[in-house]
């Protein structure tokens, strides 16, 4: 190469081999002389035919002696980092590639962030995508400035209706043209166009597309401008957005499609997030690959040029066919896809730098609406699928408030003092003091009725607040007699029945062929007796003393087990025994609630057990339902877990169900609620929150509402204030935006149930975290940090694991085992087909495992974020 240039140039010719590919060319020539650089890059391409030259440095003798750069060094060639198609494609060829991004520490950006929207390919949307997303991000009360920088094909002043309003000579053409010549970018304010009926969105078109228009972009150089010592124009003009009297928050760039030269440096140098469009079709998947990997390796000029950060990426695929299963079908390529694209990407510590794709991958479906729209203007503001697009780039923005201001201006508690003034009650309700359980007790229409006389069966899954309700009962002054309790509370309330217990009850239940439903009945009245044995009657067909009335706290099973066998020492003791437990009903004055907790393990964990406990239960609900229904003053509350409901055949099912509730928390504002409940007893932190409302709102419109309140009467609007003061209204960096939503997906199941005691825990242990960061790195949007939130899922996952694996559903530990194997998720379903059929049944139902259905029927299993980190499943198509 280096002899075809010679014969050209002369000898002052240099060519070196990149470290990625290619090779850099240096030329040293009169014959450069009065040539633009477009024209000097020309001659040599037509000399090196074929040729993949990464980089030319072509200068006259003047400018070489100018620039200090008359030897031919080696140290001259080397391949710069430039944000052009050769050296970053080039850079992404890379087996490894470290990142750095904004949202890696969960940090923002000054205004304005860039975000370019760019597709290897036509026809998937881009324009329309970032069209309606500006539109969700103007909703939020956010200033957006969209620019056409789709120079040869602009279009974006039309969809938003205001392309008659652009002028010649105004646009980004003229505006680029004007700085390559004179150096400096001209005022914008007669380029920028407000775009009507939406406040604070505006648009910057390419221009008005006539003869000038086309001269002038013919001239347009962006390699050019990457050269050493020329004028930047690109960067002159987002520097000029900057400095706007309304500054933007947002700005969004449509760029032209495929390898222009202008694209290249939207996405690789000026963009703080891309976001690239394409239809997971083969012919784009090479192509989109490259530009992937080449995004990786980018470096943003923002920010300190020793730590550069490296641009987000997003996706969207688009537009898929919207028939639910094959916009499954699609969605699974894209991530599998998008997931090795990403592969080679690394974090700073060596770590997959990229986890959960599907926050990262937004599908949009085909919708005929957007397709006939001349006007995105014309559609109405139902953002639908780009309302998750919107919130990748609002999440990078930095909040215009926090807490420092309000402390320092209204004197209102330091963070340290509420962090140390907090508590959350991560531990179970049969563990936690009584006092404590009563203070932040939260009090919802489910809970009331699960607390109301009325209401005999509480069903919920495990952690969702049954035992609580129990134990608020069992201590209230209302009178009430615990039937049976969870095995960790048995000291508290004396004794309660047991595994061994059930098991000799069983064996003498055999002996007398007794049926569960009369031992039931005999149970709950040789119970009232323990607890009122001066205010009930005996059984009159029984010789002798019953034990139970006189054992007080001990040997209470065995003194049990002895007066059933006294009771039952009759033909007719069946009917004797209701007629007793019905005698005692009346010669009570007031209501009494018969508490029935721990039904769950109290039977104890085999085979055999979990049969015994199957029989009893259907027993016990056939006596709520027949016998309970006839007593005037003894009312039943059994409090069970769901799955045992679903498992218990007894006739009239329905009717009990009709008299049931479920706790399933399935209102998220609710579930704020928990949190907000027990923060709310710190004092510091009632100070703080009431100092943000009424910085917020001076005047308060809703009357009668005072920091006396009880959360579970709060407005909405005030919930989720106090959430934000909490833990931040986001996640920042442009990943699931908001915090609510965030802790609402990864606490549930795969029912979508939510436990509080797995909110409480994941508070409890970000609580512990955010003291520990706060020394090293202050931080000031919020109590706690999303950083510190986010880290502290992996704690909730493995408790939420353990209580699955050892004292709920041990029978389930094999199936767990089969799951670590498998290693991701989703996965296909055939590889459970050797697994036990009863035990995926019962994953299922306990919201372990979630199936997943096609045309061919069920297809796939998911295990949620709640089990997944436990069990140390990477996420399918993880990178």
């Amino acid at each position: 190469m280096e002899a075809v240039l010679r014969e050209e140039f002369g000898e002052r010719v240099r060519v070196a081999a990149s470290p990625f590919s290619g090779v850099r060319v240096k030329v040293i020539s009169d014959g450069f002389e009065r040539l633009p650089p477009r024209a000097r890059r020309e001659r040599v391409d037509v000399l090196l035919p074929g040729a993949q030259i990464l980089g030319y440095d072509l200068l006259t003798p003047d400018e070489a002696s100018f620039f200090g750069e008359e030897e031919l060094s080696s140290a001259s060639l080397e391949v710069e980092e430039l944000p052009l198609w050769p050296e970053a494609l080039a850079q992404g060829a890379a087996e490894e590639i470290t990142v750095r991004f904004p949202s890696d520490n969960f940090g923002t950006l000054g205004a304005p962030v860039v975000s370019t929207f760019y597709s290897l390919r036509g026809g998937v949307g881009r324009s329309t995508a970032l069209a309606h997303t500006a539109r969700a991000i103007a909703g939020q009360g956010l200033t957006v400035l969209c620019v056409d920088m789709d120079l040869e094909a602009p279009g974006l002043a039309a969809l938003f209706e205001v392309e008659d309003e652009v002028a010649p000579g105004t646009g980004v053409v003229p505006l680029l043209a004007g700085a390559e010549v004179s150096g400096r970018i001209a005022d914008l304010g007669n380029h920028i166009l407000p775009v009507a009926e939406s406040r604070g969105l505006y648009v910057l078109p390419a221009g008005r597309p006539d003869a000038e228009y086309a001269r002038m972009l013919s001239h347009l150089d962006p390699m050019a401008w990457y050269g050493e010592g020329e004028v930047n124009p690109l960067r002159l003009l987002v520097e000029k957005i900057k400095e706007l009297p309304e500054k933007p928050d947002v700005v969004l760039i449509d760029s032209r499609t495929g390898i222009s030269p202008l694209a290249a440096p939207l996405l690789f140098d000026v963009s703080d997030i891309n976001v690239i469009a394409f239809y997971p079709h083969p012919q784009a998947k090479a192509g989109t690959r490259a530009l992937t990997r080449a995004l990786l390796a980018a470096k943003s000029w923002r920010g300190d040029p020793e730590q550069p950060c490296t641009p987000e990426v997003r996706f969207i695929v688009s537009p898929v066919p919207a028939a639910p299963e094959l916009r499954a079908r699609y969605e699974e390529r894209a991530q599998n896809w998008v997931g090795e694209w990403l592969s080679v990407a690394r974090t700073e510590e060596g770590g997959p730098a990229f986890e959960a794709l599907d926050e990262i991958i937004q599908v949009v479906s085909y919708q005929e609406v957007l397709a006939v729209s001349d006007s995105v203007m014309r559609v109405r503001e139902d953002f639908g699928d780009f309302a998750a697009v919107a919130e990748w780039i609002t999440g990078l923005v930095e909040p215009r408030d926090g807490l420092g201001a309000v402390a320092e201006e209204r004197e209102e508690p330091t963070k340290a003092e509420v962090l140390d003034s907090l508590q959350f009650a991560g531990e179970t309700a049969e563990n936690q003091d009584l006092a404590e359980l009563t203070a932040t007790f939260l009090s919802t229409a489910d809970v009331d009725k699960a607390l109301s006389t009325d209401t005999p069966l509480v069903i919920g899954r495990k952690g969702t607040g049954k035992t609580a309700v129990f134990r608020v009962l069992a201590s209230q002054e209302a009178p009430s007699v615990v039937v049976t309790a969870p095995s960790g509370m048995a000291e508290q309330f004396g004794w309660t029945p047991g595994v061994r217990f059930y098991a000799g009850l069983e064996s003498q239940m055999r002996e007398r062929g007794l049926p569960w439903g009369a031992v039931w009945t005999a149970l709950v009245a040789l119970a009232v007796l323990r607890v009122r044995p001066d205010e009930v009657p005996r059984p009159g067909w029984v010789d002798g003393e019953l034990k139970t009335a006189a054992s007080g706290d001990h040997n209470v099973g065995t003194a049990t087990l002895d007066d059933l066998a006294l009771l039952f020492n009759d033909s007719r003791a069946a009917l004797r025994v209701e007629e007793w437990l019905q005698d005692i009903d009346r010669s009570l004055t007031e209501e009494c609630v018969l508490l029935f907790d721990g039904l769950d393990t109290g039977f104890g964990g085999t085979d055999e057990e979990r049969h015994r406990r199957s029989d009893a239960v259907a027993g016990l609900l056939t006596v709520v339902n027949e016998v309970g229904q006839n007593l005037r003053h003894l009312r039943f509350k059994v409090l069970l877990r769901e799955d045992i409901w679903r498992e218990v055949k007894l006739p009239n099912k329905s009717h009990l169900q009709a008299r049931s509730v479920r706790l399933a928390w399935e209102n998220q504002i609710d579930y704020l609620r928990i949190v907000i409940n027990q923060a709310w007893r710190s004092d510091p932190y009632k100070r703080l929150v009431a100092g943000q409302l009424t910085l917020r709102d001076p005047k308060p419109k809703r009357k009668g509402f005072d920091l006396e309140t009880p959360v579970e009467y709060w407005p909405e609007d005030f919930v989720r204030e106090a959430w934000r003061v909490l833990v931040s209204e986001r996640i920042s960096g442009g990943k699931t935006a908001y915090t609510d939503r965030w802790v609402w997906a990864r606490l549930a199941d795969a029912n979508g149930d939510h436990s509080p005691r797995a909110l409480a825990q994941i508070m409890s242990k970000a609580l512990e975290k955010e003291k520990i960061l706060e020394e090293g790195s202050p931080y000031s949007r919020s109590l706690i940090r999303p950083k510190a939130l986010v880290e502290s899922l992996d704690h909730v996952s493995v408790a939420a694991l353990d209580a699955l694996r050892s004292d709920e559903f041990p029978e389930l530990n094999p199936l767990l085992r089969t799951l670590e194997l498998i290693g991701t998720t989703p996965f296909d379903a055939v590889r459970l087909q050797h697994a036990d059929p009863d035990q995926v049944r019962l994953a299922r139902e306990v919201g372990l495992l979630e199936g997943v259905s096609g045309s061919g029927g069920l297809e796939r299993y998911r295990v949620p974020e709640l089990y997944r980190k436990a069990l140390n499943m990477g996420r399918k198509g993880q990178a």
